[in-house]
């Protein structure tokens, strides 16, 4: 990156600042742009306005006009006026016929006007929505401000989740109070208990295992488990959301910071678990007919000159329904998706602490891994290749993902640490017989310009640098030679692409002087006098 913001804490210390303050602000920082992000998915949805709707097709009705007209509750104005609208993302038919016919007014002008002839003032059209005064169901369900409140309270849940769990991690009295899932069985096993006596996976398993033989109770039970599988499906979804959420928040609120992981990855679970469902609603109102789609009342106001039937001059609020148009269903859809997405990510970050507390990273802040890592390969104590690899695949050789994958899924995982230092690229090895070596790296090194191996010359001319601001190389137009050892074999007998073997002795004869030309016309910034002494 064009700033090194890993130095910077190092740079705080210098100033003064105190040990593990630097992290404590960044992490900070960071944990703040992870909430932004749920904010900003609620204020899109809170902020549901005019362009939302499909103003092409109304529903089939006259203007409505009534003396108060309920606002969606989830739009920032209606906060501020009424707060019993928070909440009034449902409603029955007979509360609409209520209202009906005590809030219904008469103004003239609009009376017996069509939805799709209706005209109202510009200016209006910057109220919030309303709920509509139609619906052929018994039920209404406000889609856009039940979805704008639930994604909003679980973005607030996880923010308060990552930072207790980071800043604990920070502190040096309470990393080590952070469970992983080992100490939530043993210090909180009712959960487990609960979860696996209302899973019900049992029974399922007792079927399974008659299916196999050939036989006509197998048949049976293999039609029987086709059945049962969606509908345990169904049913661990609902007891995941409505059982097992609410006791792992409870236990998160009486010990915040034992729990905060495991606290984590439940509503990140979720938030996975809504977004989806969102997605697959938005999709499905994307195919259906506009009629059969959400439908919201855009409304005015409509001023009558004196008082009739009691009004004053306030007058009327006016409206017609129009259902949400396709455009808005696919961007709630994609914002499931994204949301999805995000959340399974945060979930995959979790997994290193939840499997092994010592192994735990930080969910806030992700650093960047150079390529020069790759691929990452090492062995068991005993040079046998980890358990899911073999000799001819490494532990990571994709380049965009967890290098340190696999560390904390070994059997001696709980008695074995990283330590990164850097390290020469080829590195040399002198043998019994005298003869000097490559020492064997690991295999396919993704770095880019990676300098090839020392064959025949001692001496590798590279330019003089300084480690200026921010840690970039500046040349300083002198050269320095860098001393290595001659190279007379490669391990395995492989040569790199670059190289070809130097099996004769005129080849050798060829590289030699090749080199001493390379070494020779460097002499000239040298001040020697004795040329002798240059030429060794």
């Amino acid at each position: 990156p064009p700033l090194r913001v890993g130095c910077c804490g190092m740079w705080a210390r210098r100033c003064g600042a105190p040990r593990r303050w630097p992290s404590r602000v960044k992490v900070a920082i960071f944990t703040l742009l992870d909430g932004t992000i749920g904010l900003s998915i609620y204020l899109y949805m809170a902020g549901s306005n005019i362009n939302f709707l499909d103003l092409r097709r109304p529903r089939p009705m006259d203007v409505v006009c009534l003396t108060r007209w309920g606002n969606t509750g989830h739009h920032a104005t209606s906060w501020e006026t009424d707060p019993n609208e928070w909440f009034s993302w449902w409603r029955e038919k007979a509360e609409l016929q209520d209202a009906l016919e005590t809030n219904r007014c008469s103004a003239p002008g609009v009376a017996g006007i069509s939805c799709q002839k209706a005209a109202a003032p510009v200016g209006d059209m910057a109220r919030p929505l309303a709920h509509p005064v139609s619906w052929a169901r018994d039920w209404y369900v406000d889609v856009l401000g039940l979805g704008a409140r639930l994604f909003f309270a679980l973005a607030v849940l996880i923010w308060v989740g990552i930072a207790t769990h980071d800043q604990a991690l920070i502190c040096p009295s309470s990393k080590n109070l952070v469970l992983d899932v080992r100490g939530v069985n043993y210090h909180c096993p009712l959960i487990r208990r609960l979860w696996r006596c209302l899973a019900g996976h049992q029974a399922l398993i007792h079927i399974l295992k008659r299916v196999g033989s050939c036989n006509r109770n197998s048949l049976l039970a293999a039609c029987t488990a086709s059945i049962l599988v969606p509908i345990l499906f169904a049913w661990n979804v609902i007891v995941f959301n409505f059982v097992i959420v609410p006791i792992v928040l409870l236990a998160f609120v009486r010990y915040p910071i034992r729990m905060c992981r495991v606290w984590v990855f439940i509503v990140c679970i979720a938030t996975s678990i809504y977004g989806l469902a969102l997605s697959i609603l938005q999709f499905g109102f994307a195919a259906s007919a506009p009629g059969a789609r959400p439908h919201y009342a855009i409304t005015w106001q409509v001023e009558i000159a004196g008082d009739v039937q009691g009004l004053s001059r306030a007058g009327c609020i006016c409206g017609c329904d129009y259902p949400i148009s396709l455009d808005t269903c696919i961007r709630l859809a994609v914002i499931g998706m994204a949301t999805t997405m995000k959340s399974v990510f945060v979930t995959v970050r979790c997994l290193k602490g939840l499997r092994r507390a010592q192994w735990a990273n930080l969910l806030s802040v992700v650093f960047p891994v150079p390529m020069t890592v790759y691929s990452v390969d090492w062995r068991q104590p005993d040079g046998q290749p980890i358990r899911h690899r073999d000799g001819s695949m490494a532990v990571q050789e994709e380049v965009a993902f967890d290098p340190f994958a696999m560390m904390d899924e070994q059997p001696d995982a709980d008695f074995t640490t990283l330590n990164l230092a850097p390290t020469r690229v080829h590195a040399h090895q002198r043998n019994a017989d005298g003869t000097v070596e490559l020492i064997p790296q690991r295999n396919g090194m993704q770095m880019p310009l990676q300098p090839p191996p020392m064959l025949v010359s001692n001496l590798h001319l590279v330019e003089t640098e300084y480690i200026g601001c921010c840690g970039f190389p500046w040349p300083t137009g002198g050269r320095r030679a860098v001393y290595m050892p001659h190279s007379s074999k490669l391990f395995k007998d492989e040569f790199p692409d670059c190289l070809q073997p130097l099996e004769s002795d005129r080849l050798r004869l060829s590289a030699a002087h090749s080199a001493q030309l390379e070494v020779s016309g460097c002499l000239r910034q040298c001040d020697y006098d004795d040329s002798s002494q240059a030429e060794q």
